[in-house]
């Protein structure tokens, strides 16, 4: 009896690992089409804008990457800093599970 028990935990972490993968794969691919249509978009609107927007955005996420790597004595308090922080952390994530994810090339 034993034995089915640790079977049916490893078939069940598996399963489990596999769907998270593939949920985690689903939004990585989600964002990049909304990203994607809202670039289109923006460009068929405002070309200038476009750029301008996103090149303040790499800026935003820029910022919060010298922040996140400053020292700890060293980092600014406040929103503007945490805001740009957590940008970062959010593109960072997102990039790695981009390219990590085995769906964009099987």
């Amino acid at each position: 009896m034993g034995v089915l028990v640790k079977v049916a935990k490893g078939v069940g972490e598996f399963v489990g690992e596999a769907v998270l993968e593939l949920v985690g794969c689903l939004l990585v691919l989600g964002v990049l089409l909304g990203v994607g249509f809202l670039v289109i978009q923006g460009m068929r609107v405002s070309p200038t804008g476009t750029v301008v927007v996103g090149g303040l955005f790499v800026l935003f996420a820029g910022y919060g990457a010298v922040e996140a790597y400053r020292g700890p004595g060293r980092r600014r308090r406040g929103r503007l800093a945490a805001a740009a922080t957590v940008t970062f952390g959010t593109v960072a994530v997102l990039a790695f599970l981009a390219l990590s994810c085995t769906c964009w090339w099987s």
